[in-house]
């Protein structure tokens, strides 16, 4: 079997055509437009007519209901987001079997599929243009009763502080992107660096990118010394677009955390990098929608059905 696995971010769509391995072809990046439902429906066809996939799994920013696959609430990052019902609306579209999940519990899922298989409980953090969740324990996602569950982007880490698209303030959002990161370089050096330039001047030890990270990097730290104490993972993970800062960031990271591992039982080195990187999140979606297709939806107490797959 064969899935059409959609990552959908707040800057690209990304997708590819995934088998039962995890194993990816076809990749393709889209800019996100603002008329996101139009586009998203004409990539899906291009993509069926192209490549006839049996399934189409989605991960998208915002919290999707686990029963319908509806999005029930997403931020600014995603305009006029808030309300689609995702998962019925594509597969009428396209009668194909379509399962939707939140973007970063699709790359927790993809990461852990991929990478992790022998982990029993992974959680990770995609840092991009904001700061997404996922949870999987013994290789289901934890998906929440309302699908919030792993939204640490919004957990609150300085009260009073910035003001968040989500309508509170001191978001961890707000402290811990790639797009924060760009802001503070910024605001040293007088003008905006692109991704590649930003990369480049990081791993050669520019200081003033070097302090933007740091920065970013010791509230991380906080968000990840957290989830330590509320899940006790084996493995935290981090991915996203702050991956393209390789070892380096990473060292930082663990450097940040051995004042707080001090005080509980983790260790730093139990924080790593994504090993798909980019790509995590279109093999969890697809794995995701891959299983759906295979198994029959199970009826819970109050007879309706969850989607609560399992990678095999």
């Amino acid at each position: 079997m064969r899935a059409l696995g959609i990552d959908i971010g707040g800057t690209m769509i990304k997708t590819a055509i995934v088998d039962e391995n995890g194993v990816i072809s076809e990749k393709k990046l889209y800019p996100t437009q603002r008329k996101l439902r139009e586009q998203l429906v004409q990539i899906v066809r291009e993509e069926l007519a192209a490549s006839n996939p049996e399934a189409i799994g989605i991960g998208t920013a915002g919290r999707v209901d686990p029963l319908t696959g509806e999005v029930n609430l997403a931020t600014d990052n995603l305009t006029g987001w808030t309300g689609v019902p995702l998962k019925s609306f594509i597969q009428e579209e396209t009668a194909v079997v379509t399962a939707v999940l939140n973007d970063a519990n699709a790359a927790a899922l993809g990461e852990w599929f991929s990478n992790h298989r022998r982990t029993e409980t992974l959680v990770m953090l995609t840092v991009g243009t904001g700061l997404g969740g996922g949870v999987v324990i013994n290789g289901f996602p934890l998906l929440g009763k309302r699908g919030e569950a792993a939204e640490f982007g919004h957990v609150v880490i300085h009260p009073g502080g910035r003001r968040c698209n989500c309508g509170k303030a001191g978001c961890a959002e707000q402290y811990v992107s790639m797009r924060l990161i760009h802001r503070l370089v910024a605001e040293v050096a007088g003008r905006e660096l692109d991704r590649a330039t930003l990369v480049e001047q990081y791993l050669g030890g520019d200081p003033i990118v070097g302090k933007a990270v740091d920065t970013v990097a010791g509230d991380l730290a906080i968000v990840i010394d957290s989830i330590f104490l509320s899940f006790d993972p084996e493995t935290v993970v981090v991915g996203g677009g702050i991956c393209e800062l390789g070892d380096r960031f990473l060292l930082s990271l663990r450097e940040k955390l051995v004042a707080p591992s001090q005080s509980s039982l983790y260790a730093p080195e139990d924080v790593v990098l994504s090993l798909s990187r980019n790509d995590s999140g279109i093999i969890g979606a697809a794995i995701f929608a891959m299983k759906n297709a295979r198994t029959q939806l199970r009826p819970t107490r109050r007879g309706r059905k969850r989607d609560y797959p399992a990678p095999g």
